[in-house]
């Protein structure tokens, strides 16, 4: 779980670098006198457009190789790697 605890002074001066964190994060929980105030989460719309912005960013890396994908899903209590339909 991916929290941030800050307080409601610190969110509103520095909202901007707050709002752009969001979509990475859990949920920012707001405290007034040192004590919870409010949670903040994002909205799954933000949270789905930050992974889509991410889609494909393994193509032409190491990542795209095969040989690394069949040693992972090979267990080492296994005979044959797990195949993927």
């Amino acid at each position: 779980m991916n929290t941030l605890t800050i307080p409601i002074t610190d969110f509103i001066r520095k909202f901007g670098e707050y709002s752009n964190l969001l979509s990475r994060v859990e949920r920012i929980i707001l405290t007034r006198d040192g004590r919870p105030f409010a949670h903040v989460i994002p909205a799954p719309e933000e949270k789905n457009r930050k992974l889509l912005s991410m889609f494909g960013a393994g193509i032409g890396t190491e990542i795209e190789n095969d040989k690394i994908w069949k040693k992972v899903f090979t267990r080492h209590n296994r005979k044959h790697p797990v195949k993927l339909d």
